[in-house]
């Protein structure tokens, strides 16, 4: 999504095609993405999926699984495609509103466990602005606070702004990570390229080892994810909250599902892929508006 204060948003694509080969984290299949640039007027961000590219619109509606990552779909037995959410991070962080993304496989590369791949693809394909307003629809802008409840205290909320802010809090039991808490203020100067984009998937050595003995994860490896042992992490952490401001990557990731720019402060404590997509949902159908 754009991040400019509301009434002043521009549609961006990229200047050229820019292909990104890699695995996936939980196929372990070698996967291409191939992001294209949107002609005039756009239409947001457009996953072509599958021998037919049957195209996906990256909205909250087309969500069809959450469970370990942010799953696209068709409905019923049509194509899809998997942990889409560090992509679409990206393009918002940077301010890409309008692409293909033609995918070979299940899900999408999964690079380090971050969402540098993504920004660095954008930087070689480079942006241009698109002549087109948003349209038939202004950016989305809540009116009155908005309340998602979670399971165990988590919850996502938002109040009236003039621009986008996230935070994002969470909580665990284990030591090395206790409370972390990050924010981005892009309006405020805050840069996703440096602050955000790097920041990497996290999971406990148990779940590690459950997913692996029930055959999946089946592409995870200490070169794209952040495995916390009792006593240590499996590499040094690139930032001391790591973890939280990996959390806000997945939720601006998320975030985007609602198809427009979204122009609100907003709260999340615990936020999971359900939870951050419910809110999406809303936002879509004009919850608050």
């Amino acid at each position: 999504m754009a991040t400019a204060a509301a009434g002043s948003f521009t549609r961006r694509t990229l200047l050229a095609p820019v292909t990104v080969p890699g695995i996936g984290i939980h196929s372990g299949e070698p996967v291409k993405a191939t992001l294209v640039p949107a002609g005039e007027p756009g239409g947001g961000v457009v996953f072509r999926v599958g021998p037919g590219a049957q195209e996906i619109p990256a909205r909250a509606s087309n969500v069809t699984d959450t469970r370990r990552c942010t799953v696209l779909g068709s409905g019923g037995a049509g194509a899809g495609v998997a942990t889409v959410e560090h992509l679409l991070s990206a393009l918002a962080g940077v301010g890409v509103t309008d692409c293909f993304v033609d995918v070979d496989g299940p899900e999408l590369p999964i690079g380090d466990g971050s969402a540098r791949l993504w920004v660095e693809a954008v930087g070689k394909a480079g942006v241009r602005d698109l002549a087109g307003a948003w349209t038939g629809a202004e950016p989305i802008a809540p009116r009155e606070p908005i309340l998602v409840p979670g399971a165990g205290g988590a919850f996502i909320t938002c109040f009236p702004s003039d621009s986008l802010r996230l935070t994002v809090v969470i909580a665990f039991e284990h030591p090395l990570v206790g409370t972390q808490a990050a924010r981005w203020d892009p309006a405020g100067g805050d840069d996703y390229a440096s602050e955000i984009a790097g920041a990497r998937t996290f999971g406990f050595i148990e779940e590690v080892e459950a997913l692996r003995a029930a055959g999946l994860a089946r592409g995870g490896s200490l070169d794209n994810a952040v495995v916390v042992y009792p006593d240590r992490f499996s590499t040094p952490p690139r930032f001391a909250n790591e973890m939280a401001r990996h959390k806000l990557l997945d939720l601006l990731g998320d975030l985007s599902l609602a198809g427009r720019p979204v122009v609100a402060d907003i709260v999340a404590h615990r936020p999971s892929h359900r939870l951050n997509t419910e809110f999406a949902r809303l936002l879509e159908r004009g919850v608050g508006a």
